[in-house]
């Protein structure tokens, strides 16, 4: 039986410390834990050694059953005490940092730490031999391999996943057919989360035979690609392009690498566009996409070509004039009915410019005439020390002044055409008889103007005695209307 002096209580006493403080510390305690395992195990091994209990030979007391069993499994526990150890420090010391996420490695990297640390218990401790248990072993390995051979395929299929690491934890990626965010990888699998909020498994060996896209690399360009399918009755170069001002008018979109416009195929019912196009940010590919979309609709619209359908038969033309058309774009004559947006159509002025050239400046503020953009693309700019510095960019639809013929307020922009633009004209003095008739149309206007103040820089314009909250912005721009166009709203 074992006492209090032959060290065996001692080795007993130590592991179930080892057990309690593995089971009770928190894992926010890391270096804590490891430097109690470390004195856990040096206690353990002064006990055995100092006792006569090396576990680099058989357990002592051959003749005493009970202490010779509690010596083995003192000496077997050391070598696995020691095997977790060196675990722990080789993870933190030799495994890479980016390897420290990657659950594959740390098992596989453990699981043969164990196994050398078990060949040596069982070779020191018990004294078995090694070859024939390694030979029993072989063919058990043969059979269970055959048994689990799909499971084995994606633990191999892992190791090379993780070896020339295609992606790493929190990648955005596509694997085949799944698209979504890596949040795990594993010895048998890789979970994805995708934009619907689930999870994912793909197993390894599936991942390993299909392409995998990384949106993450490289990390400083990332690729949107916008399909468009045209009737094939349209001119290509029209249409090609209409999409390339479409990429232009977006500030988004990187100048380099250059946009791409081109004919991805031509069938009998329709030939299919393509805008290749690049981001800085991975989250802005959704929004970029979808205002490519937008914009591609805008130009294509502006060049007289309608995206409709292409199963049904062509709709009739509409007989909307494109003046009427561009006047009810513009936010502060949505409230006028047809009858108004005829008559103010009839007094719009067309104009063309080349690219670099000035489509609107402060000084034309004193004219005080709102600016269409019907086709083209324009770049709106502010001053500064430096140089111009952009703020946003027109596309066909938008226009510039709305504050400036309403209210006579100075923004101090400067707009620049991009490509070959086209733009109409309204001057503030075909808007005073409508107002003079429509007064309730001018309140309309003003009420629209101020929730919408951002669209035209009203705040950066406003004089600084100006009240920033609604009512103050708004009977602001009430006063600038009265003044410019001598009328009691």
């Amino acid at each position: 039986m074992p006492t209090l002096n032959d060290g065996v209580l001692y080795g007993l006493g130590i592991l179930v410390l080892d057990f309690l403080a593995w089971r009770f510390m928190t894992r926010k305690t890391d270096k804590g834990r490891l430097a109690l395992r470390a004195l856990m195990f040096g206690l353990s091994t002064y006990v055995l050694f100092s006792h006569g209990m090396n576990p680099l030979r058989a357990a002592p007391w051959p003749d005493e059953p009970v202490r010779h069993l509690l010596a083995q499994l003192l000496e077997v526990v050391w070598w696995l005490q020691g095997a977790r150890l060196v675990t722990i420090v080789l993870d933190r010391t030799v495994l890479p940092e980016s390897w420290h996420k990657e659950r594959l490695f740390q098992d596989v990297f453990g699981a043969l730490v164990f196994l050398a640390a078990a060949v040596g218990a069982i070779a020191f401790v018990l004294e078995l031999p090694v070859r024939g248990l390694l030979a029993t072993s072989g063919a058990l390995a043969v059979v269970l391999g055959l048994a689990i051979q799909s499971t084995l395929n994606d633990v191999f299929s892992g190791v090379v996943l993780n070896a020339t690491g295609p992606f790493s934890i929190g990648d955005w990626v596509t694997i085949g057919e799944v698209e979504g965010k890596v949040v795990e990888t594993n010895w048998r699998a890789t979970s994805l989360l995708n934009g619907q909020g689930n999870i994912v498994v793909i197993p390894n060996s599936v991942a390993a035979r299909t392409n995998i896209v990384n949106a993450n690399q490289p990390s400083h360009t990332h690729g949107i690609s916008v399909l468009l399918p045209v009737k094939p009755s349209v001119r290509p170069a029209t249409v090609l392009q209409a999409l390339a001002n479409a990429a232009a008018s977006s500030e988004n979109v990187l100048a380099e690498p250059k946009p791409v416009v081109s004919v991805r195929r031509a069938t009998n019912d329709a030939i299919e566009y393509e805008i290749v196009c690049y981001v800085d940010s991975l989250g802005e590919k959704i929004e970029v996409r979808n205002e490519l979309f937008d914009l591609a609709h805008r130009h294509l619209s502006s060049r007289g070509v309608v995206l409709h359908p292409l199963s049904v038969s062509e709709p009739a033309n509409e007989a909307t004039d494109e003046k009427q058309r561009l006047l009810r774009s513009v936010l502060i004559f949505q409230t006028l009915d047809d009858s108004g947006i005829a008559e103010l159509a009839a007094q719009l002025t067309r104009h063309e410019f080349d690219i670099g050239e000035t489509i609107y400046s402060a000084a034309d503020e004193n004219g005080h005439a709102l600016h269409i953009l019907a086709s083209g693309v324009a770049k709106v700019s502010v001053p500064k020390d430096s140089g111009e510095v952009e703020l946003r960019r027109l596309a066909p639809g938008d226009s510039i002044g709305q504050s400036g013929i309403l209210a006579g307020v100075k923004t101090g922009v400067i707009v620049h055409a991009m490509t070959r633009v086209t733009v109409f004209q309204l001057d503030k003095a075909a808007l005073t008889p409508m107002l003079a008739r429509r007064p309730e149309v001018g309140r309309e206007m003003c009420r629209l103007l101020s929730e919408h103040h951002e669209t035209e820089k009203l705040l950066l314009a406003s004089p600084d005695n100006a009240d920033a909250g609604p009512g103050g912005l708004l009977q602001w721009i009430r006063d600038g209307v009265r003044r410019i166009h001598d009328l009691a709203l």
